[in-house]
Formats: structure tokens, C-alpha cells, sequence
């Protein structure tokens, strides 16, 4: 299933991919742009290892939202936090929600029920595409989900579709057909495949591709292939044929170490094209690529740029293929 074509538009986009493949700085990046083209933004994490304090220079974040930035706002939910609202929601009163929920047995219960914990943040992440000022109007333009790894976050998208199959008729199945209908609205929800153009990170990018459209019939937009080396020294360039026919014993140091690290980026620029070549065999998905940057602290300044990166080309698919409005 597609996903209709304004990606800055969706209520919920959830970035998915393999553990290591820049997932948060991807979400992150997202999310930025769209706080600064003004639409209040959550970005939505669960149990993931804190980041965003070194990537938006401010505190850490927690399961409070917190505000990062202008129109930018945080949550790092974990169940316990997660199941807490969500039984609110249902229970109303805090003291009802203790008897309830804080009682041995009851405690003892809840932990044998699978699967409970991620539905719960499932249910929290639903409620926050849905909630309101006292205005009525949305609390939330956008949330972005920086989601678990993909096992985990396929899992995890899973739950709503398991609980209407198998769980009677009343208010837990009433609140997985809202989950399940938001996850497969092309209108409200987009899902960002993440990946490395690297032999298991983009098999993996494929898998859950195929269990993202065929199983779950979700609305997959866009692919992002993250840290691409430079293809400056690829073949039939000048700057190739100066690598060609090089004896490094006869360079200085440094200038041998120069084209060792030139010869290094070469091949990696070649591994890059040969799978990218495969994700494009495969997925008939635009793809977003965002630059290797080669610094020893990724912060603030780096998020930014791989912000703009995504934002430019974004602006600059065609029409009809999923393009930023």
C-alpha cells in the first residue's frame, strides 16, 4: 500500500529499520523540519537509549514530554508509564487505576497477559495522534515514532490485528480496531524505511517491507539510505585514475596515508552502489539518500544538515511519487 503524497502532512510517520542504521537521527531529523515549517510535533520514543539531549543540546528526555525546540516537543515512554495512561484513559480516576492495577493479583495477571507491555505504548502513541486542546483542535500536527528495531517494531505493529482476532468484543478490542485503522490510513500514517546500503541492513530493509505492505497493509512512503560514502573517486573520473597504478612506497607519510583513505572511500562507494542497486530492484520505493558525514561528535550542527538533506530532496521527487508539498 502507498502512502498519499504530502509526508509533512501525516498525523503519524513511524521510522523503522534495523538496530544501528541511524533510525533517532533520521526521526529526529524529521521532526525538526516539521516543528520549523511551525506544526507542533511529538517525537515518540519507547525504552530507547537517550540521545536526543546531545542531538537538540538540551536535557535528557523521559517519559514526560519535554519541549526540545520551538513547536518541538519529546516523550521516551516505557510500559509501565505507558499502561499507566492508557488505564486512565479507560478508568478515568487515578484512585480506581490504583485498585485496579496496583494489587498483587491484578499485578500478577497483567504480567501473564503477551504482548500487553508494547501494546500499551502502541495505545499511548495512538492517543497522542488523537489528542486535543481544550479547544478541540489537535494537540499534535505530526508524531514521529522513532520505533524499536525492526523485529521488535514488526512485532509490535502486529499486536492490534492479534488482539481482534483472538480477544472478545469490548473496550480493548474497540481500541485496537482505532490503532489498527490509523495504522493503515494512507491519509493520516506514513511508514520511513531506514537503512545502510550494507548487505544485512538492507536484506532486513527488505523483509520488513514485504510484512509492512503484505501482512500489515501499511502505507510504506519513502526509503532513506543513510551514511552513503562519496562517490568522488568512482571509476572513470580523473580522481580515479590518479588512484590508478599508485605505489604508496614511493609517497611520503602523509600523502600515502591520503590515498589509502581515497582507495578506503573508493570501495566503499562501490559496496554502497552495489546494494543500492538491490533496493532498487526490490522496493519500489523513493529513495532519500543522506551523505556519510565524517565527524567525531554527531550533534546538533550534523542533525541539521541531515535535516536539509532530507527536506531538499524531499521537495525535489516528482510529482505523483510521493513528493514534499
Amino acid at each position: 500500500m502507498a502512502s498519499s503524497p504530502d509526508l509533512f502532512g501525516k498525523r503519524l510517520i513511524l521510522v523503522l529499520g534495523k538496530g544501528g542504521v541511524g533510525r533517532t537521527t533520521i526521526a529526529a531529523a524529521l521532526a525538526q523540519r516539521l516543528a520549523a515549517r511551525g506544526r507542533d510535533t511529538l517525537l515518540y520514543q519507547a525504552n530507547a537509549k537517550e540521545t536526543l539531549s546531545r542531538l537538540f543540546d538540551g536535557r535528557p528526555v523521559n517519559e514526560h514530554i519535554t519541549r526540545i525546540g520551538s513547536h518541538l516537543f519529546a516523550v521516551n515512554t516505557n510500559p509501565n508509564a505507558a499502561l499507566h495512561e492508557y488505564a486512565l484513559m479507560v478508568l478515568r480516576f487515578e484512585t480506581l487505576y490504583r485498585v485496579v492495577f496496583e494489587n498483587k493479583v491484578a499485578r500478577a495477571l497483567l504480567r501473564a497477559i503477551p504482548g500487553l507491555d508494547d501494546y500499551s505504548i502502541m495505545g499511548k502513541l495512538w492517543y497522542h495522534t488523537t489528542e486535543t486542546e481544550s479547544d478541540g483542535t489537535p494537540r499534535w500536527d505530526t508524531v514521529v515514532f522513532d520505533a524499536p528495531a525492526t523485529g521488535h517494531a514488526l512485532n509490535m505493529l502486529r499486536i492490534p490485528t492479534s488482539i481482534l482476532a483472538t480477544v472478545p468484543r469490548g473496550p480493548l478490542t474497540r481500541d485496537a480496531e482505532k490503532v489498527r485503522a490509523l495504522l493503515s490510513d494512507p491519509e493520516r500514517t506514513a511508514v520511513v524505511l531506514t537503512t545502510l546500503a550494507e548487505d544485512l541492513p538492507c536484506n532486513e530493509a527488505i523483509e520488513a517491507h514485504a510484512v509492512l505492505t503484505e501482512e500489515l497493509e501499511m502505507p510504506v512512503s519513502h526509503l532513506v539510505v543513510n551514511r552513503l560514502y562519496p562517490d568522488r573517486f568512482m571509476r572513470n573520473t580523473s580522481a580515479a585514475r590518479l588512484l590508478e597504478g599508485v605505489d604508496p612506497a614511493a609517497l611520503s607519510p602523509r600523502v600515502a596515508a591520503m590515498f589509502a583513505s581515497a582507495g578506503t572511500i573508493q570501495k566503499r562507494r562501490a559496496l554502497n552502489d552495489k546494494y543500492l542497486l538491490r533496493l532498487r530492484e526490490r522496493l519500489a520505493l523513493p529513495e532519500l539518500h543522506v551523505p556519510f558525514l565524517f565527524t567525531s561528535a554527531f550533534g546538533s550542527d550534523e542533525l541539521a544538515r541531515v535535516g536539509a538533506v532530507l527536506e531538499e530532496q524531499l521537495a525535489a521527487l516528482p510529482v505523483g511519487r510521493f513528493a514534499l508539498r
